[in-house]
């Protein structure tokens, strides 16, 4: 019987054939980093192609057209301001006005906050009035930042207070947008903070807790 023969270890591995959910991936993805360069008036299917390393073809066969890749896109980014909130809200200890702070801060760091993810974020309100599928992406990731701002009013309000939460968000989410789009046009960091100590401080004087 012969020897098996050795495999030398500098041998290139057989990459691993993608499936159809990683190319679906894939592709928006690429849509996701085209929206932050060139916006939303500015995306093609060619342009996408292209970003994604892929023919025309493909994306074809993986979504039935550009609103689909583009709901898929808005989708990604929606996640990843949600993975922020989530990661900010598991961190330990603070009193409920803290821990409220640290989640109303998590959607305004460093890396949220450049050009290209300012001009995404408007481009998702903007196609949220024509297109139904963007629209329900959009009010999934305002319904979702809500409830989250709601259940740590509920830890922060005295026994009195509680039928005051929801008028305490309706502000806060407000204000939230607002500092967004105030950022959007001045560029002011010290307004931001200003506005998120807003929150926090109202939170507590209208709540009446800690």
């Amino acid at each position: 019987m012969p020897e098996p023969v050795p495999v030398s270890p500098n041998l290139p591995r057989p990459q691993q054939r993608m499936t159809t959910d990683d190319r679906r991936k894939q592709i928006a993805e690429a849509a996701l980093r085209s929206l932050q360069s060139v916006g939303h008036s500015g995306l093609t299917a060619r342009k996408v192609a292209a970003e994604a390393g892929m023919s025309l073809g493909h994306l074809t066969y993986h979504y039935k057209d550009m609103a689909e890749i583009l709901a898929a896109a808005f989708r990604i980014a929606a996640e990843q301001v949600q993975a922020a909130g989530r990661l900010a809200l598991i961190q330990p200890g603070g009193t409920p006005s803290e821990r409220l702070d640290r989640f109303l801060r998590a959607g305004f760091t460093a890396d949220l906050m450049t050009p290209a993810h300012l001009r995404m974020k408007v481009d998702l309100w903007s196609a949220a009035l024509t297109r139904p599928e963007i629209a329900s992406i959009e009010r999934d990731l305002y319904t979702s930042h809500r409830e989250a701002v709601e259940r740590l009013l509920d830890r922060i309000a005295a026994g009195y207070a509680y039928d005051r939460v929801p008028a305490v968000a309706d502000l806060i989410m407000a204000t939230l947008d607002g500092l967004w789009l105030d950022w959007l046009r001045r560029g002011d960091l010290q307004a931001v903070k200003n506005g998120l100590d807003g929150c926090v401080l109202f939170a507590r004087l209208r709540l009446g807790g800690s």
